[in-house]
């Protein structure tokens, strides 16, 4: 009886921790997520399959875009290499800045020391903008979806945006 009562125990810890831990990369697959790997910039990003279809990745390497079905959802994730020999600040800078893109109105923005989020509202369209700086490299993901949208894809941008890596 004692050893039943400990594997019960034992199984009821395991489910916990399954529960508890953050998504691995089999669980977002079951979930509906398949991962997208670039070779030339070293970098990842897991997506929701059955709401963004990949499109053809980019002749020369840098990336991928993906739609929703009926087009109204876009995301790009890309890497560049630093030829302007910019800090990351100036990047941010820029994608912050009124004058560069009159129509934005940011509703949060964070820069590290490796990289930033800008996120807010372009014209009629929410926009997420997540930038690394690494070894030379700049790696973008980007999403934008209209803002009658934003109820369903706010939490999946959120998962989107934590499983980029680079």
């Amino acid at each position: 009886m004692q050893k039943l009562s400990l594997s019960i125990l034992l199984l009821l810890c395991l489910i916990v921790l399954a529960v508890a831990l953050p998504l691995s990369s089999e669980a977002r697959a079951q979930a509906g997520y398949r991962t997208y790997r670039n070779a030339r910039f070293d970098y990842s990003i897991s997506y929701p399959a059955n709401v963004l279809i990949p499109q053809v990745e980019a002749a020369n390497g840098d990336g991928q875009k993906f739609l929703s079905k009926d087009g109204s959802v876009e995301m790009l994730v890309y890497g560049s290499n630093n030829a302007l020999d910019q800090t990351l600040r100036q990047v941010y800078q820029g994608e912050t800045s009124a004058a560069e893109h009159p129509n934005r109105t940011i509703t949060y923005q964070v820069l590290r020391a490796d990289w930033f989020v800008v996120s807010g509202v372009d014209g009629n369209r929410v926009f997420y903008q997540k930038t690394f700086l690494r070894r030379g490299v700049f790696k973008t993901f980007r999403i934008e979806y209209d803002q009658s949208q934003k109820a369903s894809f706010d939490s999946i941008t959120a998962t989107i945006s934590r499983s980029f890596r680079g």
